[in-house]
């Protein structure tokens, strides 16, 4: 992706949070007026959300309902998600949305209590009596509601209900993150990943993953770029059943993921799991093993990484890579299998 060397952008007041970050912020909402390369129009930014019902949205509800509209993006199928403190706590795809919605919330239900869901379809009368049925939600974001759907989630007077298109935009702009006295601008990642995109390791005398392996992987990789930098999750049959996110360490990743499976899902036996970046030691892998973790999918890089597959050996684990390496970074581990 080129950037340019300017980028001039004017911003324009469209309202206020209740207050920031915390109560004791201000805090104000702009939208892009104009910016160099970027067409508002075409991105359907989450401010443009025609809100239905509920109290004015916090400084947090429009960052975690930022969050949800991006991870609904990626999905043609019908999806689901539930965002917590910029996080996903769970989210799921299925043959259709009340089992997505479903799946997504009890991917974690402690971590979704209070959190900003989503769904990419129209929210009927079933959803909708699931939704409200004991189920604290501060956001919900939908396509579109049924008129009975409707009336059922405004009795929850302070449920903010907003409706926007969740389809892929065709212009996405830029990531741009505010440093102090500049910004950090980067391309959104929204990369296709296929199984044809994958690297096996039959060479290094790796199993390779069954086709359903495979697919958690694909939907796994999805998820873990829509949280924070440092994520292992936890995926099976298309749903997230741990997430352990924007961790110091990989290992305290894995770990928690494994304990929010464990805890909600009577363990993580026969789940895929999915890091954003290279395991540094097989530490992590000790811990999914531990867990009874089937295999793993992870971009490769590390200068261990013939450890990180000597324990994937030993544990009998399937495992992939995605063909992402760091830019300019150490690629021995990568000459081993990539031709």
């Amino acid at each position: 992706m080129e950037f340019p060397e300017e980028i001039v952008i004017t911003l324009k007041k469209v309202g206020n949070p209740r207050y920031g970050e915390n109560p004791q912020q201000d805090a104000a909402i702009y939208e892009i007026e104009e910016a160099s390369g970027i067409s508002l129009e075409k991105i359907f930014p989450i401010t443009r959300a025609e809100q239905l019902n509920g109290k004015p949205m916090s400084f947090n509800n429009w960052l975690d309902a930022d969050g949800v509209l991006k991870m609904l993006w990626q999905f043609e199928e019908p999806a689901a998600t539930v965002f917590k403190h910029v996080i996903p706590s769970g989210a799921a795809q299925a043959e259709n949305i009340f089992d997505a919605y479903k799946k997504a919330w009890n991917s974690d239900p402690l971590s979704a209590f209070g959190g900003v869901a989503g769904v990419n379809r129209k929210v009927d009368k079933e959803l909708a009596n699931y939704i409200v049925d004991k189920k604290f939600l501060e956001v919900l974001i939908a396509p579109d509601y049924d008129d009975d759907a409707l009336e059922t989630l405004c009795k929850k007077k302070n449920l903010r209900i907003l409706k926007t298109n969740t389809e892929m935009p065709d212009c996405i702009g830029y990531d741009i993150r505010a440093i102090t006295g500049g910004f950090l601008i980067q391309e959104f990642d929204f990369s296709n990943l296929t199984q044809n995109d994958l690297i096996y390791l039959d060479d290094k005398e790796i199993k390779k993953p069954t086709y359903e392996q495979i697919e958690d992987m694909l939907f796994g990789w999805k998820i873990a770029r829509r949280t924070r930098s440092n994520t292992v999750l936890l995926v099976k049959n298309k749903a997230t059943i741990g997430i352990g996110a924007g961790q110091q360490s990989r290992v305290d990743a894995a770990y928690i993921a494994c304990r929010r499976a464990n805890q909600h899902h009577g363990g993580a036996e026969g789940s895929v799991a999915v890091s954003d970046a290279f395991f540094p030691f097989p530490d992590s892998i000790d811990v999914l093993h531990e867990n009874r973790v089937s295999a793993v999918l992870s971009p490769a890089g590390s200068i261990r990484d013939e450890e990180v597959y000597e324990t994937l050996r030993k544990y009998q684990m399937s495992a992939a890579h995605t063909p992402y390496v760091e830019k300019g970074g150490y690629k021995g581990g990568m000459r081993a299998f990539i031709h």
